[in-house]
């Protein structure tokens, strides 16, 4: 009699967790039929220097042209001061978020920072002040892909395999554009990834966060296009089960869904480059197109060591 008491609760307890397995299933379900039907906010997110209206006039062309493209989308334009408040308000509960942005003091690294923390926030396009809004964001996805797709990078470079020369990595997303649901996943890794980057390369050079000396790789590889790209393949192979590498995107011409994140080929946002077959700007395929203005070089320390090493132009 007692073996078989004991052999009932062993029964009620399993089918106890076969249902809260399946309540937590359909609740995932619900969750993903929700991300995958709700549109990305319209949000278009710009960092500056300067108020809009203290900006040159190509600048100022541009952000014309953006609004111009994108009339339904907030247009949001945040100086230093702006993203700090931002960054405070938003990740108040995550001091260490908090702390590695508010003390880093190198001006391209806490601008790469910004741009993932606000699409992790608050979601939208994010794009650099020197690009120049060619065709509408709401078309930049394509029909089958728009209840599927929660995040779009694009490629910057190609190396078809041919040998990296000075590159870190044998194909590179672009980080001038970029475009995110809020509170992605995705968005999620390339954060926590660049806090550790961040932590890790103070205690390397044995200096507080606010005093980190970082050079150009230092840069791409912790918080630029590198650490964009790197974290987007842990991403990809987090979801699919499987090892996701470089070579599933090389050499792409159409846009590549992988799980729900759409990856554009080099003309889309990389148009008019003299490499990685590249197209020109007038391309239909070009969606964004890049100035190479290089704002990013005033208060740059990695910029500053270039211009002594004859690198920099």
């Amino acid at each position: 009699m007692q073996y078989g008491r004991i052999l009932l609760g062993i029964v009620a307890l399993f089918a106890a967790f076969q249902l809260l397995m399946y309540i937590a299933y359909r609740h995932r379900s619900s969750t993903t039929r929700l991300l995958a039907t709700t549109p990305i906010h319209r949000k278009l997110w710009q960092t500056s220097k300067l108020a809009p209206m203290a900006l040159e006039k190509e600048y100022q062309d541009n952000i014309r042209l953006w609004d111009e493209k994108n009339p339904t989308w907030r247009h949001e334009i945040l100086t230093d001061d702006g993203a700090f408040e931002y960054v405070r308000d938003t990740f108040a509960g995550t001091p260490d978020i908090v702390e590695a942005f508010t003390t880093l003091t190198d001006n391209i690294m806490r601008a790469d920072f910004f741009r993932y923390l606000c699409l992790l926030g608050d979601g939208g396009v994010y794009s650099d002040m020197d690009t120049e809004a060619l065709r509408p964001i709401e078309t930049w996805i394509p029909e089958e892909y728009k209840n599927r797709t929660n995040a779009v990078v694009g490629v910057e470079y190609d190396t078809f395999g041919q040998g990296r020369g000075m590159a870190l990595l044998d194909l590179q997303l672009v980080n001038w554009t970029i475009m995110s649901r809020a509170n992605h996943r995705l968005m999620d890794i390339v954060v926590k990834n660049i806090v550790a980057a961040l932590n890790a390369l103070a205690q390397k050079q044995g200096v507080p966060l606010s005093e980190i000396k970082a050079n150009f790789n230092d840069v791409l590889a912790s918080t630029g296009p590198v650490q964009l790209t790197r974290s987007t393949w842990q991403y990809l192979t987090e979801v699919t089960g499987q090892e996701f590498t470089w070579e599933r995107v090389s050499g792409i011409t159409e846009p590549l869904l992988v799980h729900d994140v759409l990856i554009m080929p080099v003309t889309s946002f990389g148009n008019g480059q003299s490499h990685s077959n590249a197209g020109p700007s007038t391309d239909e395929a070009a969606l964004v197109h890049h100035q190479f203005k290089g704002s990013w070089k005033t208060g740059s320390h990695a910029y500053k060591e270039m211009q002594k090493a004859g690198e920099a132009s």
